[in-house]
């Protein structure tokens, strides 16, 4: 007997993790559906995948999972560095809707059976007594000094919960290196595309660092095979900071004293020459490594290009792009498409039947149709 076909959630379609896995997962033929939503519309085609804005916040996550018959849920919408969102907010974003998304996963008659979650290396935190290779079962940076960081660590505490008291879901926690995307590069990113990079006096940290593709992979495989846990994505090995601009033929000086680190980092930030938050000093110091054994092992994942190939590439396009109009290509349609509804029948009073089951209306879900093709492909400001 076939196999039934699987219908995907996928949170954080705005940004590119969450857009590049959906594009991904709408050629897989074993997908009948699949979902994407977010608070801001889509900069990317989605390709046959629908589109509702939706705050994962919202109490009818429930109802849609269930309205749709969801099995697998990819949260890609958790961050960990922003320039556009405080630490209150991103509290409210990564914990308190992680917090709401699991909730609408659960419970009697839920068919969603596993939750692929976009975790950070981060939460093992950045000191000078962390060892190489950090594995999976090293204790994670709970006392962090830093917001970001407390949040993702408590959004895994809870995704750990979660799978203990929801046995029949299948719960991966993916813990990225830093990634590199040169159409929408994330502050260390951008940090590293510097026409001068300014380094910390006396360190040079190693780092991993992650191409795009690699990193969609990898929440593509997760999305499809492997057991529960949590799993280190990254390239195999490090690269030392100035060997990384060195390769890539990158200016770099130590202008950053290591006593007085945050204000010089403020300083840079107010001048509009990079945003460096405070996980990222602390990355730029001492580096990070982690184990990829695990990935390799249980998911076959093993990253295509390694560190310095990923950054020299990152490079490549950068400088390209530097020379390449800006152009805003999606055009949406205004009118709204009502994609739950177009599943139940409304009534007058504001209710509705869905697979016989009755339920309330709720404005706040605006379903939107398709973005119509692209003419050409978006490019950010470098």
């Amino acid at each position: 007997m076939p196999s039934r076909k699987r219908r995907i959630l996928v949170t954080g379609v705005a940004r590119w993790w969450g857009a590049l896995v959906v594009q991904r997962l709408v050629e897989d033929p074993d997908v009948a559906e699949v979902i994407g939503i977010d608070i801001r519309e889509p900069r990317h085609d989605l390709g046959r995948a629908d589109y509702l804005k939706l705050d994962i916040r919202h109490s009818l996550i429930g109802k849609l999972v269930r309205a749709v018959g969801i099995d697998t849920v990819v949260h890609t919408l958790t961050r960990i560095d922003s320039f556009d969102m405080d630490p209150a907010r991103a509290h409210e974003m990564n914990v308190i809707g992680t917090l709401n998304l699991l909730a609408g996963c659960a419970g009697t008659g839920s068919p969603v059976r596993r939750f692929v979650l976009k975790s950070s290396g981060h939460v093992y935190g950045s000191r000078f007594d962390l060892p190489t290779g950090l594995r999976e079962d090293h204790r994670l940076d709970s006392n962090s000094r830093h917001q970001f960081v407390r949040d993702i660590v408590e959004v895994e505490s809870y995704v750990s919960d979660f799978a203990v008291r929801n046995p029949n879901i299948t719960i991966l926690a993916l813990r990225f290196s830093n990634s590199l995307n040169p159409d929408e590069p994330q502050p260390l990113a951008r940090y590293l595309d510097l026409e001068v990079v300014p380094t910390v006096i006396g360190y040079d940290p190693p780092l991993q660092l992650i191409h795009r593709d690699d990193a969609i992979e990898a929440m593509v495989l997760a999305t499809k095979r492997g057991p529960g846990g949590a799993y280190n994505i990254a390239p195999a090995g490090n690269e030392p900071l100035s060997t990384l601009l060195d390769s890539a033929g990158k200016l770099h000086a130590p202008l950053l004293p290591p006593m007085g680190l945050g204000l010089a980092a403020f300083a840079i930030r107010q001048a509009g020459i990079a945003f460096l938050s405070p996980q990222l000093l602390d990355l730029l110091r001492w580096g990070r490594t982690l184990s990829t054994t695990k990935a390799a092992r249980e998911l076959g994942f093993r990253a295509a290009r390694d560190t310095r190939a990923a950054f020299e590439d990152f490079i490549q396009h950068r400088r390209v792009l530097r020379y390449e109009p800006d152009h805003r290509v999606y055009q949406y349609e205004k009118e709204l498409e009502d994609f739950i509804h177009s599943r139940q029948v409304a009534s007058s009073n504001g209710e509705g039947e869905v697979d016989g089951a009755l339920v309330e209306s709720e404005p706040d879900a605006k379903p939107r149709r398709r973005p119509r093709p692209p003419q050409a492909p978006h490019r950010s400001r470098s």
